[in-house]
């Protein structure tokens, strides 16, 4: 016995479908909107929020891991883009050069 084809899954759907929201970003900022404007004042925003002195450990340390990795990940493609890995890879390809011309001397020497 054959097994019923399943039906074709629909297309994805993207909730936010990116020229909408370049849309919705551009008509944001033609409208000269201040969303800070919209925001509760700070003291209001801190009475809901819980102190960290209540809150979870687990909480705080996967906070202080999300932090650390978010600082390496900056200092990473700070690196990746100021040009200082290309050098350094073309001063590394030059040294490998130079130790196979004298491996290959000192093989030519036996």
């Amino acid at each position: 016995m054959s097994t019923p084809a399943k039906p074709a899954a629909p297309k994805a759907v993207h909730p936010l479908p990116l020229s909408s929201t370049l849309h919705d970003l551009a008509l944001l900022r033609a409208a000269d909107l201040d969303l800070a404007a919209l925001l509760p004042p700070p003291s209001a925003a801190s009475s809901q929020t819980p102190s960290t002195s209540t809150a979870d450990p687990a909480v705080e340390q996967s906070v202080q891991r999300s932090l650390e990795f978010s600082r390496e990940a900056r200092a990473a493609l700070k690196l990746l883009h100021s040009g200082a890995v290309e050098g350094q890879g073309a001063r590394v390809d030059g040294v490998r050069e130079r130790l196979e011309d004298v491996v290959l001397g000192l093989e030519g020497r036996e």
